[in-house]
């Protein structure tokens, strides 16, 4: 029976790879480059974990899933909803037909939570106090009772806390997660799938320590993120040799530089198109437009026919709508008063649907000033201490019988007919 690993070390910037590789700082990833393929890859066109995660797993374009961050795009109530599990799970290619077969383990992986039942074991990706995060549910306490606690990633929150201690819980909660994973493979599944975050958690605080030469190479906290994921690695490795299996590895997003997140929501209030109940609160009664939660780059219109509180009726949509459009085409960055945006454009006709996605996109004029997004969650991660965030290109890599050194994948949707070719799927 074929074996397969694939293992999404998220976060990595192919430039600073290669360059660490060349290094030979990187010895398990070198292999990868040496033995077989590390390429770059292209993935979401605002790019983000949520929906890179899902096109990856799914084989579907972001304007197909429908996914556009961790939180829905528009919530009537102006909270930022996680999506669940119910609302994702059928698009993962191990809730096919022709994978009914197949074991799976599959950890920390978005849309799994609350886990559900799959042929083999799961621990989710939760965003919250959860007791619901292991398939079966029993899964936890026999981690426990077999010496293996797990810390899903809430459980370290950069708080402008230490360099040392937020780094240290951070790559703590990744080595516990791989330490729950190694001890699944006991069990043999046919696909084992685990997500490490450690590079892309350290790398929205830190890029600036690679720019501005703050401290030795040895003593940054992305350099020590890629050496743990390439310790984790080499240990895969073993196993991926053991079984004769192939390895997948990847990223479902790239990185930068970021100087500064732009809250549009303040622009907005200067053209009178939002109102200020407090200082992070809108006054819903009196707001126009505003920002879609985190990752989205998006602005949505306050409208009757959905929000609470809103004040836009169907008839005055489209005129409206337009407006602020035109207002979000002027707006310079007040950082540097270059253009704030390259393109503003219906969110409908971006994604060709208007299912739960924004009313208008706002594409970034330069990356390294991206907009904030709903201060609700974007105020709780502390968005203004961040110095690095996503990009288009991304990497992938592979190793096996069923890999060729030569593979070519151009975008982050080709990873499903990958994985059905090895897996000898071809329907």
């Amino acid at each position: 029976m074929t074996k397969l690993f694939m293992v999404s070390f998220e976060g990595m910037n192919y430039d600073i790879l290669l360059n660490w590789i060349d290094k030979s700082y990187l010895k398990n990833f070198q292999r990868i480059l040496r033995e077989g393929c590390l390429d770059k890859i292209e993935c979401g066109r605002i790019p983000y974990e949520a929906a890179g995660l899902t096109s990856i797993f799914s084989g579907l374009k972001d304007s197909e899933h429908g996914i556009c961050s961790y939180w829905k795009a528009q919530n009537n109530n102006y909270v930022p909803e996680i999506w669940s599990s119910d609302e994702i799970k059928d698009y993962m290619f191990w809730q096919k037909k022709d994978y009914e077969e197949n074991s799976f383990n599959i950890v920390n992986v978005f849309g799994t939570h609350p886990a559900y039942q799959i042929n083999g074991n799961m621990i989710s990706y939760c965003m919250h106090n959860s007791l619901r995060y292991t398939y079966p549910s029993t899964l936890k306490m026999d981690l426990l009772k077999s010496g293996y606690s797990y810390i899903q990633d809430t459980g370290a929150f950069f708080k402008n806390q230490s360099k040392e201690k937020f780094l240290n819980k951070v790559l703590e909660i990744d080595s516990l997660r791989y330490n729950a994973g190694k001890e699944l493979v006991k069990n043999n599944p046919d696909i084992s799938i685990i997500n490490f975050t450690c590079i892309d958690r350290l790398s929205h605080f830190y890029m600036n320590e690679l720019r501005e030469n703050m401290v030795p190479l040895k003593d940054t906290a992305i350099f020590q993120a890629y050496k743990k994921c390439d310790e984790i690695l080499g240990d895969i490795l073993n196993c991926v040799e053991k079984n004769n299996a192939d390895l997948i590895l990847f990223s479902s997003v790239g990185f930068g530089h970021l100087k500064n997140f732009v809250e549009v929501n303040n622009y907005l209030a200067e053209k009178g198109l939002l109102k200020w109940y407090s200082a992070r609160v809108p006054d819903w009664n009196h707001t126009v437009a505003f920002e879609a939660p985190q990752g989205c780059h998006g602005i949505n219109i306050n409208k009757k026919s959905f929000y609470t509180n809103g004040i836009i009726s169907d008839s005055d949509y489209t005129e409206v709508l337009h407006e602020v459009m035109d207002q979000l085409r002027i707006m310079r960055n007040p950082y540097n008063d270059n253009p704030m945006f390259s393109n503003v454009v219906l969110g409908k006709d971006f994604y060709k649907n208007d299912t739960n996605v924004p009313d208008i996109i706002i594409e970034p004029y330069d990356w390294e000033y991206l907009p904030y997004g709903d201060s609700y969650w974007a105020d709780k991660v502390m968005r203004h201490y961040q110095t690095g965030w996503h990009r288009k290109s991304t990497v992938w890599g592979g190793l096996g019988p069923n890999i060729s050194p030569k593979e070519k994948l151009t975008n982050i949707t080709d990873f499903v007919p990958l994985i059905n070719r090895i897996m000898k799927k071809f329907k």
